[in-house]
């Protein structure tokens, strides 16, 4: 068998007008020009003359089958209508009539056209068209019906509605009965936090947010009366707070509790319940009043010494603003963190600075204070007694040295703290609890520690064994 590409296609020679050489090309290529393969002249191919022939080993294509000639059926029922008659006349007729089928496929190419149509046939029905269409009554039976079928679908579909309702209640219903009815699983219990943990969180960080919303509170209180829910004993300090307040307007607009910085006790004084806040302002120059007047050169040189005007009204501290220390001590309860509000007011208004720069023979008062052993003022040097300086916690430029008897009962306390003949080499700083006492006469006021009361601040770290109602 061979395939269509292997089939050798019919060809046709033509002679070159030049060199008179045969040529040959496809049978049904069209007229081409183009040089001679053997003389390289203009040549052009000859127009195809007679049909192109049958190619080898093809087979001639099958003839089409013809289309099978089927009856034509009769034509239909033709109607004529009529023009519609005149008024008054009586109503027009029309017939039908049918051809008769075609006997032969030779009558069926006649076009329906041509056959002749009776007038009249006998066996034609008459159908009478009325002139104009009558009116259908109310009472027709298809009007009736259609409108029994409107009405109808109405209730229909509300009775659908109503049985969907009803189903929707039904399987509702079914369901929650199902539910009930299967066993019900038994509770996860969740482990709820461990109170150690949370204790341990509390300490490091929890505190924080209670003591600023406490602090935030007792600085919008006005009154004093209003700050007694925010301080630590209240109840035993509330004569003595609206004495220092003296009934007045309390503003603390200076101090705003979002300026206060935290400060980290060690972890034995928050394990037992003590946590303290800062506000720490350096000194501040007013620069309105800051206009002193200039040395001359030979005092800017050291030439001349100023005098006694030009070095006090020259002086930087005169014009800058003190700084402004505060200590925000928390303490613990069973109500919540409470402020102490005895070492709040001490470093705030500095009345530890004012008792001790401010002698009024026969005062006294309850310090929370720094302590340790210094040497005697130059000239004030007391036999029998070893020397003490005390200093504000918050202000620690705020101090005063106190001469104390050696066989005194406050020197026996102080002993723990002595360095000056001991194998100590270096001072030992401790916080107390004093009070403290002008006493001698108006000539010559000594201070004095009049009771030793506790180490650490009283009501935070340390208690009163002598007067523990006596909370001053």
């Amino acid at each position: 068998m061979m395939l269509d590409s292997q089939i050798p296609h019919p060809q046709r020679e033509f002679k070159c007008v030049h060199c008179d050489c045969t040529i040959r090309i496809p049978w049904d290529l069209p007229p081409t020009t183009g040089p001679c393969p053997t003389c390289q002249g203009t040549i052009t191919s000859p127009a195809l003359a007679q049909p192109e022939p049958a190619r080898a080993f093809e087979l001639p294509p099958a003839p089409l089958p013809l289309p099978a000639i089927s009856s034509i059926a009769a034509p239909p029922v033709v109607a004529i209508i009529m023009p519609p008659p005149a008024p008054g006349s009586a109503p027009a007729q029309i017939t039908l009539e049918s051809y008769p089928p075609l006997a032969s496929p030779a009558k069926a190419a006649i076009p329906s056209a041509a056959l002749p149509i009776e007038e009249k046939s006998p066996e034609a029905k008459e159908i009478e068209i009325p002139s104009k269409r009558p009116e259908i009554p109310s009472n027709h039976p298809v009007k009736k019906s259609a409108k029994k079928t409107r009405s109808g679908l109405i209730p229909a579909l509300l009775a659908l509605l109503l049985l969907l309702g009803c189903g929707v209640l039904l399987f509702s219903f079914g369901s929650k009965e199902l539910m009930n009815t299967l066993k019900k699983p038994a509770p996860v219990q969740v482990p709820g936090p461990d109170p150690k943990i949370s204790e341990a969180n509390y300490i490091r960080i929890g505190w924080q947010k209670d003591a600023y919303e406490l602090l935030k509170n007792y600085m919008a209180a006005t009154t004093s009366k209003a700050k007694l829910p925010f301080i630590l004993n209240s109840k035993a300090l509330a004569t003595r707070v609206e004495d220092f307040y003296g009934g007045g307007l309390i503003v603390d607009s200076d101090t705003p509790a979002d300026a206060f910085s935290i400060y980290e006790l060690n972890e034995e004084d928050r394990k037992r319940g003590m946590f303290m806040l800062i506000y720490d302002q350096p000194p501040q120059f007013e620069m309105k009043e800051f206009f002193r007047p200039l040395a001359s050169m030979e005092v800017q040189y050291g030439v001349d010494e100023a005098d006694l005007l030009l070095s006090t009204v020259a002086r930087v501290g005169n014009f800058a603003m003190e700084p402004l220390r505060v200590h925000a001590f928390f303490k613990r309860t069973p109500e919540g963190l409470k402020l102490d509000w005895e070492v709040f007011a001490q470093t705030k208004y500095r009345t530890f600075q004012n008792f001790v720069e401010l002698p009024e023979v026969g005062h006294s008062g309850v310090f929370r204070i720094f302590v340790v052993e210094d040497v005697p003022e130059k000239g004030h040097s007391v036999s029998g007694t070893r020397t003490y300086r005390l200093a504000d916690p918050a202000n620690t430029s705020d101090t005063a040295r106190v001469n104390v008897p050696i066989n005194s009962e406050i020197s026996r306390a102080l002993s723990i703290i002595n360095w000056r003949g001991t194998k100590e080499n270096k001072p030992i700083t401790r916080n107390a609890t004093v009070e403290l006492k002008w006493a001698g006469d108006e000539s010559a006021a000594k201070l004095e520690i009049s009771r030793f009361i506790c180490w650490e601040f009283l009501g935070l770290g340390g208690q009163d064994s002598a007067a523990p109602a006596a909370v001053r």
